[in-house]
C-alpha cells in the first residue's frame, strides 16, 4: 500500500511536471508514471514528451546545475548522432525550477519488452565517449569520489550505518583517495552513471539516457558502472562480460578491479538514500555492504 506522504510526493512531483509543460505550451491529456526511482520519469501523454522530475535526487544535490549539465550533454550527443534519448524540441527542454522540483522535457521513446543485446550496450557506450571527446561545456573532473565522501559524512552523522560499517566505510574511502591519486591516466568527458538501467532497448535502437552525472575521467569508470553489479552480486556476469566485449578495449585489470570498488562504494551511498523511499534498494545495500567488508577486511 502506497503511504499518504508517498502519495503526496508522487502527486507533487506529477503537478510539477504538468504545470510547466501547460505554462510552455504543451498539449496533453494524462500523466503517466513511467519510473520513479531516483527521479521521477513520466509520459506527458499523447504528446511525444516525458518530464524527468529530480526526486530523490533533489533531496541530495539541491540546483538545477546536474540537469542543466544533463540537457546540454544529450544535445550535444544528439547533434552528433550518438545513440541517446534526446532532449524535447516541441518545448524548451528546461531545465525549470517549480515549487521547489527540477523539471526537464525529453523525447519519449517506445521501448521494446526485451533487454537489448549487451554486445551493443557495449559498442553504443563506445559511441557515446567518442562523440563525448570534444565535448566543450564545463564538467568537474571525477566528481563521483567528492560527492561519495561527502555523502557518507552527511550519512555517518543521520546514523545510518552501524558503527562497525562506518568505520570500514571511511576506511574504504581513504584508501580509494589515497590510490586514486597516485594514478596518472587519460581522462575525457564520461557517461558517469553507465549502468543496464540507463541503456533502453527501444524501437528506434539502442539508447543511452541519464546525463546528469557526466563528468570528466578515465574510461575505466564507466566500465565499472557497466559490470560492478555482476561483480558484487554474482549475476548476470555473462551479459556483463558480452557488453565489455562489446565496448572492445582491454582495461588493466588492476585499474579495473579499483574502479569496480570506487563504484561499489558510490553506489552503496544511494542504495540507503533511494532506499528511504524504495525499500528494495536497502537490500542492495546490504550485499554491497558485505562485498565491502570483505574485500577491504584487512584496511579497518
Amino acid at each position: 500500500m502506497t503511504s499518504p506522504s508517498e502519495k503526496s510526493r508522487l502527486q507533487n512531483a506529477i503537478n510539477a511536471a504538468c504545470a510547466v509543460a501547460k505554462q510552455q505550451g504543451l498539449k496533453f491529456a494524462e500523466a503517466v508514471v513511467l519510473q520513479d526511482r531516483s527521479n521521477l520519469v513520466i509520459h506527458l501523454q499523447p504528446a511525444p514528451v516525458v518530464a524527468r522530475v529530480a526526486t530523490t535526487t533533489g533531496t541530495v544535490r539541491f540546483s538545477d546545475a546536474w540537469f542543466a549539465k544533463e540537457v546540454s550533454v544529450a544535445s550535444y550527443l544528439a547533434a552528433a548522432g550518438a545513440p541517446v534519448v534526446s532532449p524535447t524540441n516541441l518545448i524548451q527542454p528546461g531545465p525549470y525550477q517549480h515549487n521547489g522540483l527540477v523539471v526537464s522535457f525529453w523525447d519519449f521513446v517506445e521501448e521494446i519488452d526485451e533487454l537489448p543485446d549487451a554486445t551493443i550496450v557495449g559498442q553504443t557506450l563506445r559511441d557515446c565517449h567518442e562523440a563525448l571527446v570534444d565535448f566543450a561545456g564545463e564538467l568537474t573532473v571525477f566528481d563521483p569520489l567528492n560527492e561519495s565522501e561527502s555523502l557518507l559524512s552527511t550519512l555517518i552523522s543521520q546514523a545510518a550505518f552501524s558503527f562497525s560499517d562506518s568505520q570500514m566505510l571511511q576506511a574504504v574511502n581513504r584508501q580509494l583517495k589515497s590510490r586514486f591519486h597516485q594514478l596518472q591516466l587519460p581522462i575525457q568527458p564520461l557517461h558517469g552513471d553507465s549502468n543496464f538501467s540507463n541503456v533502453l532497448n527501444t524501437t528506434r535502437g539502442v539508447l543511452w539516457t541519464d546525463w546528469e552525472d557526466t563528468f570528466i575521467g578515465h574510461i575505466a569508470w564507466d566500465i565499472a558502472c557497466l559490470i560492478a553489479a555482476s561483480h558484487v552480486f554474482g549475476t548476470d556476469r555473462e551479459y556483463a562480460a558480452a557488453a565489455l566485449n562489446g565496448y572492445g578495449l582491454a582495461i588493466d585489470q588492476e585499474i579495473l578491479d579499483l574502479f569496480i570498488e570506487a563504484r561499489t562504494f558510490q553506489t552503496a551511498m544511494w542504495n540507503f538514500i533511494i532506499g528511504q523511499q524504495h525499500p528494495d534498494s536497502l537490500e542492495r545495500l546490504e550485499g554491497r555492504l558485505c562485498w565491502l567488508r570483505d574485500r577491504f577486511r584487512t584496511a579497518f
